[in-house]
């Protein structure tokens, strides 16, 4: 990488080396609720805010600027989008399985999850979604569909990263015999997919396909100007939407793509805020990386991913947004102006099993800020909340645990700077 102003290179360069070697709510606590009371079988949330502090309370309003929860001791909180980082629900039931399920990947890691895929056009694609009705979903949206479920054990995972990872450049029909058509996509019916190949029309029997890729270099799909939610339901989907309401115990909103969508609250799972407070490491690309291997190859990082192309997991959860790693992997990263601090849950995967060990540092221009001591997968995960003042570089360094880089599956969970 190379710097266009070299005191940063040196300063970097400098780091590398050494490491190689209060929230503001609307007012007093009222019980008196503009958006309505809650009951007592709606779901408890806990929010998490951008100064690390947690409050817990039920959903009562959700406006453009703010989410209103009332506490156990009635209570009403206003807490404006640009202090929030997420709403995550108490005793959340588990995310179900998706191997026997149909499903939409979207772009920026949205999905519609549990679905019965239908027709499509060059431009449209209709789907039912179990919780959500019908939909249709602009093909410029998509990254690929999942259309049969794998036989075999974690399989649907690998099926899954395959349409995420694949690079191509055409739209791409996966066969269940192991074949890969490469093509333009025309369209598809209960029967046939149609695709053009080499300027020939052919019509690919869709009981035979088990998944389909889109052009990531057509994908279209624009963040919101102002700020926006990812809202994560009970079966899996995840989707951004604006223009969120509450009413009833229902949820009313639009999703990126335009749809109109209504969902019950108690079928939420959790809530994203998506504001300029909060800005996730995986939407910045480090200036630096490198890899010190044990014995074998190194596996490079990933994002969104485990190190080796799974889910994160960590306490019998999943989560979909972090950096995946295994030691030894330093990651730097220049601190911008406006970067104030640096927030992340670490652990080991689950997936990793007993053998994995993993400490985990955080350094700031090189300087020793944060230190785990060595982690498995039986320990709890560690969060991290950092002050980022005066700084130049933020490195990310997954270390050696107790035996070498065995199954060290290193996961920095929604790595993110406050703003």
């Amino acid at each position: 990488m190379i710097f266009h102003v070299s005191c940063q290179r040196a300063c970097l360069q400098a780091a590398i080396a050494l490491v190689a070697g209060a929230v503001c709510f609307s007012g007093p606590g009222s019980s008196v609720l503009a958006g309505g009371s809650p009951v007592s079988s709606d779901p408890v949330f806990q929010a998490l805010l951008t100064d690390g502090r947690t409050l817990s309370g039920r959903l009562v309003s959700i406006d453009a600027g703010a989410i209103t929860l009332v506490t156990q001791d009635g209570r009403q909180e206003e807490l404006p989008l640009g202090r929030l980082v997420k709403l995550t629900r108490d005793a959340a039931p588990a995310i179900p399985a998706w191997e026997d399920a149909q499903a939409v990947i979207l772009a920026q890691g949205d999905r519609l999850m549990r679905v019965a895929v239908g027709t499509a056009t060059e431009t449209t694609l209709e789907i039912r979604s179990e919780l959500l009705g019908k939909l249709e979903v602009p093909l410029d949206c998509l990254l690929g569909l999942i259309l049969a479920a794998p036989g075999q054990a974690g399989a649907y995972e690998a099926r899954w990263d395959q349409v995420l990872a694949e690079p191509r450049s055409t739209e791409v029909v996966w066969l269940a015999n192991g074949d890969r058509l490469a093509g333009s996509f025309l369209g598809m019916d209960d029967r046939k997919i149609k695709l053009q190949i080499e300027a020939r029309p052919v019509e690919v029997d869709r009981s035979g396909a088990v998944a389909i890729g889109f052009d990531p270099g057509l994908i279209h799909y624009p963040r919101p100007k102002t700020d926006f939610l990812e809202a994560t339901l009970n079966d899996g989907t995840r989707l951004g939407i604006t223009t969120a309401k509450l009413a009833e115990g229902t949820i009313q909103a639009t999703t990126r793509f335009g749809q109109g969508v209504r969902f019950g609250l108690g079928d939420l799972a959790r809530l994203h805020a998506r504001t300029a407070a909060v800005l996730y490491l995986t939407e910045r690309k480090p200036v630096e990386v490198r890899y010190v291997s044990y014995i074998g190859p190194t596996r490079p990082f990933r994002t969104d991913r485990t190190v080796d192309g799974h889910p994160f997991q960590l306490v019998g959860q999943m989560f979909d947004r972090g950096i995946g790693t295994q030691s030894r992997t330093l990651l730097a990263y220049r601190i911008e102006p406006g970067d104030r601090r640096f927030q992340a849950l670490v652990g080991v995967d689950e997936r990793a099993g007993p053998q994995g060990s993993v400490v985990f540092r955080v350094l700031v221009d090189g300087q020793p800020r944060y230190q785990s001591p060595p982690l498995t997968d039986r320990d709890a995960p560690r969060a991290i909340d950092l002050d980022l003042a005066g700084g130049k570089y933020l490195i990310l360094a997954t270390e050696f645990g107790d035996r070498g880089d065995v199954r060290d599956l290193a996961d920095w969970i929604e790595a993110r700077i406050i703003r």
